[in-house]
């Protein structure tokens, strides 16, 4: 009897810890057929296999720990995966135009976090993120645009916008997030630096 009450509150117990924490594997794999015709000087016909056409391939994992007192931890590793050819997509280091991944061997890209690499902490006060993510102008462009940002529909004006190396992500940041439940109000700041030392061209602030 002693024994059975034993493994009962060892089971009650693991019950508990699996209710507080969680981590899940998830991912999109999008293969896309796209053929292209050239008309102007210099253009020619082109036929491709390639991936993302309706939603960015990736593969990610995350996970959440409660923490009580309503306050959680967790985290976000998220790679994006060119699946037509099986390279890893790049990623930015700096920031800056030049800071972008070095290719593999033959022009290969490694497996990166380059689609989203975060810690967190959420509670009453809302959430505040660290590492490499998305920027606030990002998601001005894409929740309001009805096509998004990937696939035929998408229009330019994520490719007209003007702050480069940012304009999807942004690595070396700090987010604050206002807490959800604000009668549909909501908003994001972010600061992000470029690491660079005082000696070169782009001073510490880029």
């Amino acid at each position: 009897m002693k024994k059975s009450l034993i493994a009962l509150a060892v089971l009650a117990t693991a019950g508990v810890a699996s209710a507080q924490s969680s981590v899940t594997l998830f991912g999109i794999v999008d293969a896309t057929l796209a053929v292209g015709n050239g008309s102007g000087v210099g253009s020619s016909d082109k036929t491709q296999l390639t991936n993302s056409g309706y939603n960015g391939s990736r593969l990610g994992f995350r996970g959440t720990e409660d923490l009580g007192g309503g306050m959680s931890a967790s985290f976000w590793l998220e790679a994006g995966v060119t699946n037509d050819d099986g390279r890893g997509a790049a990623t930015n280091t700096n920031n800056q135009a030049t800071g972008g991944a070095v290719a593999g061997i033959g022009g290969g890209q490694g497996l990166t976090f380059n689609r989203r690499s975060t810690v967190s902490l959420a509670g009453g006060f809302g959430e505040i993120r660290l590492g490499r993510d998305y920027t606030p102008q990002f998601w001005n462009l894409t929740v309001f645009d009805p096509f998004g940002t990937n696939g035929s529909g998408t229009t330019q004006t994520l490719n007209s916008i003007i702050t480069g190396a940012t304009a999807v992500r942004a690595s070396n940041s700090v987010g604050y997030f206002l807490p959800g439940k604000l009668g549909g109000f909501y908003g994001q700041v972010q600061m992000y630096m470029g690491e660079n030392g005082s000696a070169v061209a782009a001073t510490k602030k880029d």
